[in-house]
């Protein structure tokens, strides 16, 4: 409903994701894997993925924080402690990999 015209859904439950790709439509009696289902039918540019929560460790952080906060929506200007240093961690891995790979 905001307009977008490309979206990419990226989960790391497998078991979600492969209960929503798989599932023929309409058949499953979880009505919200049936809305997700149609909407992913009808949108052509929209997609849902599996991501192993390794390979996304800030969204793991982010996700983890929303559970334990009393706010519906918090909006960072900076990003927080926790976040920076899994930044930190990742930009070193990725230095480390380049280093290591040429």
């Amino acid at each position: 409903k905001q307009g977008y015209d490309e979206v990419i859904i990226q989960s790391d439950n497998l078991e979600n994701v492969i209960s929503i790709s798989e599932s023929k439509f309409g058949s499953p009696k979880n009505s919200l894997i049936r809305r997700i289902q149609q909407i992913l039918a009808f949108k052509e540019n929209w997609s849902l993925n599996y991501v192993p929560r390794e390979t996304n460790r800030v969204a793991d952080a982010l996700a983890k924080m929303a559970l334990s906060s009393v706010e519906s929506l918090h909006i960072f200007e900076d990003p927080p402690l926790e976040i920076k240093e899994i930044l930190k961690d990742d930009n070193s891995f990725d230095n480390l990999f380049m280093i290591y790979s040429m």
